[in-house]
């Protein structure tokens, strides 16, 4: 990421406020200070990020099961559902290598 200076003066703001901004982010990991050699977008991807993900994959499960249970599915069908779609899924990827490497 750009210096503080540098940014500050491209966005016309003070300092302060990008160190601060620059503060929060390596707070929250998204970005981390490395000494000498500035700031630098975090590797491990960033935990808000991932609790994003994981709302919204929340919000289709419970999508999904409104639907399953209104169609008299248990739960417990669905999950068996799950897991042969995914190998379904795991399978054609496999298939899809194996042609790519032909």
């Amino acid at each position: 990421m750009p210096p503080i200076r540098a940014l500050a003066e491209q966005l016309v703001v003070n300092p302060n406020t990008v160190a601060r901004a620059y503060r929060e982010l390596e707070l929250a990991g998204v970005v981390e200070k490395r000494r000498t050699a500035g700031t630098y977008v975090s590797s491990g991807g960033s935990p808000l990020a991932r609790g994003e993900q994981e709302r919204i994959l929340s919000e289709r499960i419970d999508a999904l099961l409104t639907d399953a249970r209104q169609m008299n599915f248990s739960t417990e069908d669905v999950i068996g559902l799950i897991h042969d779609r995914a190998d379904n899924l795991n399978s054609q990827a496999t298939d899809s290598n194996k042609d790519k490497s032909q």
